[in-house]
């Protein structure tokens, strides 16, 4: 019993959306099929990017060596390795299904909070889109707007530091949990 309240608060979206599903099959039988119908559309897009995603994933968790990862980003490195990730945000590019898995790996391999933090936060710059918005909403905002940001994703990721450490694990901590299949 315990098992399956651990594994229905760990796919608790998925729960949700088989009721939401199930409610709706009950209410309008056609409208259901036709989201499941435009959700199976949906999935065919992005399968095979997302396949790719977790391939290079893969290729990043076995090549990249994480005790460099953790040295560089991890609980010793500084507040300049915060301004870099807050640079390395601001160029990130791509879809959330790449990026955060992507985060969860730099996690894994020993990155501290802060950093995936900060990243997160200052992903919300994008470069490749500032020439856009200063088109559209001038210098003065554009520049404020992302000057705000990038000190912004910095203190919070630091105010959210403390917070994540006792909530998240550490890739030590992930390491030593033995793995079992039943």
């Amino acid at each position: 019993m315990k098992r399956a309240i651990e594994l229905a608060k760990k796919e608790s979206l998925v729960l949700v959306v088989g009721a939401l599903y199930l409610w709706a099959g009950i209410a309008a039988p056609d409208k259901a099929v036709a989201a499941l119908a435009a959700s199976g559309r949906a999935l065919v897009s992005v399968a095979l990017i997302i396949f790719s995603v977790f391939l290079a994933l893969g290729l990043f968790g076995t090549l990249v060596d994480k005790q460099a990862i953790g040295r560089r980003l991890g609980h010793g490195s500084g507040f300049k390795t915060l301004l870099l990730a807050a640079g390395f945000g601001t160029i990130l590019v791509g879809p959330v299904y790449a990026v955060f898995p992507l985060l969860k790996a730099f996690r894994d391999h020993g990155a501290r909070p802060a950093v995936i933090v900060t990243i997160i936060t200052a992903w919300a710059v994008k470069v490749p889109m500032i020439p856009l918005e200063v088109q559209f909403l001038g210098w003065g905002f554009s520049v404020t707007r992302i000057v705000l940001t990038l000190v912004a994703a910095v203190v919070l990721g630091l105010v959210m530091e403390p917070l994540l450490r006792t909530r998240v694990p550490v890739a030590e901590e992930l390491a030593a949990e033995p793995v079992t299949i039943d």
